[in-house]
């Protein structure tokens, strides 16, 4: 008891500073003097006792004794006996209890210094590790199991926070192997094959809240050997040719894809980290930023709009489309707990980590004789399209590729499926920039040729965005393509095109972009104070123009611009908006009065709308219902019965006006120029500034062009003049002319009108044009 009650002594004074032996003995000394009292006090007791016991044998001997002086002896001398015991027990216990006490310390002592010594064994080992840690080379073999890095990684990849990022070296492909993916790949694979056990962690795991990026950046690495292909290299060089067709460096390419996948780990986390992760990315530790305090958004614009995308974007869309995709599950049902799909989610990791392989042109097939013609490419050609090279591996040597070749028949149908080419532009769907036939005609074949199901498109989605959100090369960053290279409303329009472009696996082309029309609409409709998608002649078009100004104040404008249009520009706009180039399909909200075709497709016009919007946009309406005049002219209506597939959409470009300002589109006139509409082949027409009298040329050369009204004044708007000058409807006044100045009867002259070109008059509000360019209109 007295050795414990030393120890808990000891305890509290043992971590304090070093034990010496001078120090040892001190504290000997201490605690000696402690208990000095308690021996002081046992010595009475015992005292004490021995009295008493003295007492009573001394009586009691006088009592039992022949004589008083016999009993008296007999007393004296049990009671000596007794005293001499005390005193013998007394200096034992007293050299036992020193004992005791000097060991005691001495194991406290040797207790304590152990202790020091392994916390100090502890601090160095950790120190030790805090360096092995960032001791590159090592840890990444550790890490990837013998993998060394590649020797010309990006400066990038070097530091505590990226090193492990650095691409592996791979093997470099012989001549005699080179368009042969079976041999190919199996030389640069080293005999590498997929660990199922590492995909089915990484997939199980990615919605446990202690299973960080690290963790799940190891196990992808582990577990897909085809990492290591993008920086397989030709063995001998070759003139013109590069290692990576998109330009990159094999390094770069890697973390596009390790961002892609990092994309969809945070996307599967949302509700989690995967907010903060995506919108801020990592610390040197691996773990979400946290959301910016006001003193650090200060000077930091890129900051401000990670805040921003961090606020705006619709993150329970984007955790939707993963549940569509059959990714993700819903647990009892639809807003439950959200669970991983692993099976689903495997194919997807695999996809991801594969997907660009054939950017590296080593490994580019080339088409055998018993599979040609394949989508275009000839027996022997080399498939230089890196999407059609891996559906081309995929669908005739899915054994070469481990990662795809260890799915279930219904994954590896879904990943076949992405690999297609659909020809869908998303911009033109989430900007309603294209008509139906144009969006969806080749992706609805695709889907209905390789029988795909709505959890496939989505599926198709989940890719297209997760490839989107890794295309800059800083994986680390999180998304920096979505976060600071789109503006958040066109982010949320492409969101919420998801869950409706799901639905064309089961409703015609038509019907999803009508769909998608009104739930952007119905989307809009809170912050610009709108009622119930509009129906009637007019709905389609006012729909797509409130698509493609994308901005609030953008939008306010072109809708109060449409009250202001004239009645010919209004009908151009609502006819020509509303066609859908596919014959027996119509618009629900606008059923279309004159059918027929092609449907015309005016490249950029959301660009135009946009850059001439909230200031000019009666102008931007006007330019707009020009163009799809002049274009009606070049293509008269047909039926579409009587037209080729491809040819049920024509495309008008528009690219040298799409960013112009009004006094720039203008000012051509100034400069006996004009704006022509170029019909260059029978499916496209292209805007192009040009002399007046080129016009003459084209039609002697056989070819057909329209001069572009761009000054015309409609609906008292004139083109070249701002809204606010103009809001007059057609008058009968008539307009008299004199080289070099304009008058109106009963007008004072219009500044607006004064970078006119010379030679222009209105005559009723209406601009005329010049006598050649008048003659060569009539001419076209």
């Amino acid at each position: 008891q007295r050795r414990l009650k030393f120890r808990g002594c000891l305890a509290p004074s043992v971590f304090e500073a070093p034990f010496e032996e001078a120090a040892v003995e001190s504290l000997y000394r201490d605690l000696a003097a402690r208990f000095r009292l308690a021996r002081q006090t046992l010595l009475a007791v015992w005292l004490a006792a021995v009295t008493a016991a003295s007492a009573g044998l001394f009586v009691g001997g006088a009592a039992l004794g022949s004589s008083a002086q016999h009993g008296l002896l007999w007393g004296a001398v049990g009671a000596s006996g007794v005293l001499l015991f005390a005193l013998w027990t007394c200096v034992e216990a007293d050299r036992l209890a020193r004992r005791l006490l000097w060991s005691g310390t001495q194991a406290c002592v040797g207790d304590a210094r152990e202790h020091e010594a392994l916390a100090a064994q502890v601090a160095q080992l950790r120190a030790q590790l805090g360096a092995a840690k960032y001791e590159e080379a090592t840890m990444y073999k550790l890490l990837f199991r013998g993998q060394t890095r590649l020797a010309s990684f990006s400066s990038g990849t070097s530091g505590p926070r990226e090193f492990l990022l650095a691409a592996p070296e791979a093997r470099s492909i012989t001549s005699a192997v080179e368009g042969e993916p079976n041999l190919a790949i199996a030389l640069a694979l080293s005999g590498r094959t997929t660990d199922w056990d590492a995909v089915k962690r990484a997939a199980t795991r990615l919605r446990h809240r202690d299973y960080g990026l690290r963790d799940y950046y190891v196990d992808v690495r582990q577990a897909f050997p085809e990492l290591q292909l993008y920086t397989v290299t030709r063995e001998e060089y070759k003139a013109g040719h590069r290692d990576i067709s998109s330009g990159l460096t094999p390094d770069e390419e890697y973390r596009r894809t390790l961002g892609a996948l990092f994309a969809l780990y945070w996307l599967a986390r949302v509700g989690i980290d995967g907010e903060c992760g995506l919108s801020f990315g990592v610390d040197d530790d691996w773990a979400p930023r946290k959301i910016p305090e006001q003193e650090d958004l200060d000077g930091s614009a890129a900051l401000k709009k990670r805040l921003t995308f961090y606020c705006n974007t619709p993150w329970k869309k984007l955790l939707q489309l993963l549940v569509d995709a059959g990714m993700l599950t819903e647990r009892g049902g639809r807003g439950g707990a959200v669970e991983v799909a692993v099976p689903r989610m495997c194919a997807m990791l695999a996809l991801t980590a594969i997907h660009d392989v054939f950017k590296v042109e080593a490994l580019l097939p080339r088409v055998r004789p018993e599979h040609a013609p394949f989508k275009g490419f000839a027996a022997g050609d080399v498939i230089n399209d890196h999407d059609v090279a891996m559906y081309y591996v995929l669908d005739h040597f899915p054994e070469a590729l481990p990662s795809f070749a260890g799915l279930d028949a219904t994954q590896r149908h879904s990943v076949l499926f992405t690999q297609s080419k659909m020809s869908f532009n998303h911009g033109w769907l989430v900007q309603a920039e294209a008509p139906p036939h144009a969006l969806f005609a080749r992706f609805k074949r695709v889907i209905m040729a390789g029988e795909a199901n709505p959890p496939d498109v989505s599926f198709y989605f989940v890719h297209w965005l997760t490839d989107l959100a890794g295309a800059v090369p800083n994986p680390l960053d999180g998304s920096e393509r979505l976060v600071l290279g789109f503006p958040y409303q066109v982010l949320g329009s492409f969101i919420t095109s998801f869950s409706v472009l799901s639905a064309l696996a089961t409703q015609t082309e038509t019907e999803v972009f009508e769909t998608y029309l009104e739930s952007y609409w119905r989307d809009a409709a809170p912050r610009l104070r709108l009622g119930a998608p509009p129906s009637g002649e007019h709905a389609i078009a006012m729909m797509r123009l409130l698509c493609q100004a994308q901005s609030t104040e953008a939008q306010e404008s072109v809708l109060a611009a449409w009250e202001k249009l004239s009645a010919d520009d209004e009908k151009v706009l609502c006819d020509e908006m509303s066609r859908t180039g596919i014959a027996d399909q119509h618009f629900r909200a606008s059923a279309q009065k004159r059918p027929g075709g092609p449907a015309i497709l005016v490249y950029y016009s959301p660009q135009l709308v946009r850059s001439l919007t909230p200031d000019s946009a009666s102008q931007a309406l006007a330019i707009l219902a020009e163009v799809y005049r002049r274009s009606r002219k070049l293509w008269p209506l047909t039926p579409l019965e009587r037209l080729d597939d491809d040819a049920r959409t024509v495309t008008v470009r528009i690219d040298q006006i799409k960013e112009l300002k009004l006094e720039d589109i203008r000012a051509v006139y100034s400069d006996g120029n004009s704006w022509l509409l170029y019909k260059r082949n029978e499916r496209e027409a292209v805007v192009e500034c040009h002399p007046i009298d080129y016009l003459a040329e084209l039609h002697t050369n056989g070819h057909q062009a329209a001069v572009l009204k761009l000054w015309r004044k409609r609906t008292g708007v004139a083109i070249g003049g701002p809204d606010s000058a103009q809001t007059s409807r057609r008058t009968s006044a008539s307009a008299t002319l004199s080289r070099g100045s304009l008058s109106l009867a009963g007008h004072s002259p219009d500044p607006s009108w004064s970078r006119l070109p010379t030679g222009v008059a209105r005559e009723g509000g209406e601009a005329a044009a010049e006598p050649a360019e008048a003659a060569a209109e009539a001419e076209a």
